[in-house]
């Protein structure tokens, strides 16, 4: 299949470091069982937002690209650290999983919102946030030797997002809105019950 289409966050030059380095711890402590890791270049690390569909270039509408210009004008500049590295069975994908991030997960609800609210529904929505560093084969058992890889690291800058296109091993970026919101409402607290 090819030309994906969703909004996504992609590293600057300081989160493309961090994730360098962590690649780099990766690689070398795959173990020596033949199973090779196949890594992702890094102009192909993004956080994928929410996944809109294949053969979907025709949803990006000026009224798409009007809605994401109004998350981005909601939802603030805000930043995350890598908490581990996980593999997936199902898709067989290496993944930079970020410490729990509100303004990370509220971003992608609300690019999801507005795709809904443009008549559009997406493929896949996002509830786990992250950054595929590589891949190993499908339907493995779990990967012990990945709970090591020290994730440790720099902050990495959440300022904007893209609306990008994969016409196949590339991304073509259709629009890229700075991230200009107020801070985040507080979550209401519920009270105790004796």
């Amino acid at each position: 299949m090819s030309h994906a289409l969703f909004p996504a966050w992609r590293p600057d030059a300081g989160g493309r470091e961090s994730l360098t380095a962590i690649a780099a711890r990766l690689q070398a402590a795959q173990p020596p069982d033949g199973r090779r890791l196949q890594p992702r270049r890094p102009d192909q690390w993004h956080a994928t937002l929410c996944f809109i569909g294949y053969e979907a270039r025709q949803a990006a509408t000026p009224a798409l690209l009007d809605a994401f210009a109004a998350v981005a004008r909601r939802i603030p500049a805000h930043g995350f650290k890598v908490q581990r590295v996980a593999y997936w069975a199902q898709s067989g994908a290496v993944v930079a999983l970020p410490h729990a991030s509100p303004a990370l997960q509220a971003l992608c609800d609300a690019t999801r919102d507005a795709i809904r609210q443009c008549g559009i529904r997406p493929e896949q929505a996002t509830t786990q946030p992250h950054v595929t560093l590589a891949h190993l084969p499908r339907g493995l058992p779990a990967q012990a030797w990945l709970d090591d890889i020290d994730c440790g690291g720099d902050v990495m800058r959440v300022d904007r997002f893209e609306l990008l296109l994969n016409p196949g091993g590339h991304y073509e970026a259709l629009g890229d809105w700075p991230l200009t919101g107020g801070p985040l409402p507080v979550a209401p607290e519920q009270p105790r019950l004796l």
